[in-house]
């Protein structure tokens, strides 16, 4: 065979070769997942923001003894108010009693000697040192009385103010010592309301844009008070990022508010001030295995989503406050986020 039958041979059979299972050769194109996505909601104006709250006292104090002693006398009945300066808990006075006199009798004899030795030193007789040592035991012999009289008043515990005896601590027998607390006294003459609010509402909300506050006591009462801005904490929790704020209220009359019953606070902002806020539907939210919170978001250009941490604040009418993570005019799955992987090649769902 010359040069040229051997050239065709090859050419035939390569080209018998192409002619196999071509399915080697043909690419599989991706198929994108038909999802729903929803545009990062923003809006502006009048924002209103709720918050789980914890009802307190204005203030709570452990009352206790200054001085040890035996106990005499114990009134304090628990879950009851006692007015300011009404005796709540005495000590055996005999000992503080007996204390004053003796501290007494040496103050009259420090006086004595005092006197006595004044008398010589005019006579040119004395010293001038054994002035100053009686003058010295004299009035140590005062701050003595004084100490014991002191001890005698301590030894008495009264309501240093219109108080609720949230809880009695001792009993009506034995030795007390100082220090130890025999009562919890709360004063409720204002009732306050303790919640956490988000870094990002903090920074971004002043005082002077909340036009109103509320809280919303359930249960028995049923009802909702204005409320008045307290104390906000300035470092915020390691763990939430937020920060402790307190409003408070007068106590309403004829109504007993006990500490510790959860309320709602309502703060309405200022519609002319309030910044623009971001927002989500609350189905568009994934929980991380830290407890973090997740949403997927969309690349229009590759039309792929990944996942983005987020922080998020109150939540109403299906919607949820994004405080952080997201900027307006993104987008996110909406449904079945449970069921995304990142990086997935997606397209909207468009209603026929």
């Amino acid at each position: 065979m010359g040069n040229k039958g051997f050239l065709v041979a090859l050419i035939a059979m390569v080209a018998l070769a192409g002619c196999g299972d071509s399915s080697d050769l043909n690419v599989v194109e991706e198929q994108a997942t038909v999802v729903q996505l929803t545009e990062v909601k923003t809006t502006a104006g009048e924002n209103t923001f709720s918050f789980p709250a914890k009802v307190m006292a204005k203030t709570t104090v452990d009352l206790s003894f200054r001085v040890g002693g035996r106990l005499d006398a114990v009134k304090l009945p628990e879950g009851q108010f006692v007015k300011k300066g009404s005796l709540l808990a005495k000590l055996d006075p005999k000992p503080f009693e007996r204390a004053v006199r003796m501290a007494e009798v040496r103050l009259k004899q420090a006086k004595l000697e005092l006197e006595r030795v004044q008398t010589i030193a005019t006579k040119g007789i004395g010293s001038e040192q054994s002035v100053d040592n009686a003058q010295v035991n004299y009035d140590l012999a005062e701050i003595d009385l004084e100490n014991a009289r002191a001890n005698l008043s301590y030894s008495t515990l009264r309501a240093p103010f219109n108080a609720l005896v949230s809880k009695r601590l001792i009993e009506n027998k034995g030795f007390i010592k100082a220090g130890t607390a025999i009562a919890r006294l709360q004063d409720l003459s204002s009732i306050h309301f303790k919640f956490d609010v988000p870094e990002r509402v903090i920074s971004n909300y002043r005082r002077d844009q909340v036009s109103l506050a509320t809280a919303y006591i359930d249960g028995a009462i049923d009802q909702t008070f204005n409320i008045q801005y307290v104390e906000h904490s300035t470092e915020p929790n390691p763990i939430s990022q937020t920060y402790e704020v307190i409003y408070a209220m007068k106590a309403p009359k004829g109504l007993d508010i006990t500490p510790g019953i959860r309320a709602t606070v309502t703060i309405s902002g200022d519609a002319n001030s309030m910044p623009v806020v971001l927002g989500v539907p609350v189905n568009a939210i994934m929980t991380g295995n830290d407890d973090s919170l997740f949403v997927w978001v969309l690349n229009d250009e590759t039309m792929r989503i990944s996942k983005k941490q987020v922080m998020v604040g109150p939540m109403a009418y299906g919607w949820v406050v994004v405080l952080s993570g997201l900027e307006p005019g993104q987008k996110v799955i909406s449904a079945g986020v449970s069921q995304m992987t990142e990086g997935l090649l997606v397209r909207p769902f468009v209603k026929q």
